[in-house]
């Protein structure tokens, strides 16, 4: 599995993943509204630029709305996370190259008690953004089988 780190620390979080696409790739993947369907949720607006608005629906109306904080192309996207019923919080990927591939370092900040839920969702979207990178996306209706799984690994580890 290409994560090679999961820490938390109160209220954040922290990943690590290894893509064998190059920084390019791997960015188009986080700022590309199309690919970004395929990981995330789909776009209903999706501004990549310093101030500029995201607005992704996850489904059943539930819509992650954020703002651009952080931006430095094919290296650095930070914003802030705004998801109903959870606190105010703020996420950031960071991209460098390693041999002819990428590591990307997500870290999720102000995520109060909810630091321990985010682990398993987070790393079910890293594997969705990991193959739609790839060209080969998984299909959305094996999400929360997939997340179910990655909970139960992230319950073990916690012990």
């Amino acid at each position: 599995m290409p994560l090679s780190r999961l820490s938390t620390r109160p209220g954040a979080l922290t990943l690590t993943w290894s893509f064998s696409a190059p920084m390019e790739d791997v960015w188009v993947g986080l700022t590309d509204p199309a690919l970004v369907a395929q990981w995330l949720g789909r776009p209903t607006q999706y501004d990549v630029r310093l101030g500029g608005a995201l607005v992704v629906d996850h489904g059943d109306g539930f819509l992650s709305r954020s703002v651009v904080t952080e931006l430095e192309p094919a290296r650095r996207l930070a914003m802030t996370w705004d998801f109903p019923d959870e606190p105010a919080s703020v996420v950031g990927f960071t991209l460098r190259p390693s041999g002819a591939g990428t590591v990307l370092e997500l870290a999720h900040d102000g995520l109060g008690e909810l630091v321990a839920a985010y682990g398993p969702g987070w790393v079910t979207h890293l594997t969705y953004l990991e193959a739609a990178v790839a060209g080969a996306p998984i299909p959305r209706a094996q999400f929360w089988a997939l997340h179910a799984t990655f909970e139960l690994l992230h319950a073990g580890a916690a012990r």
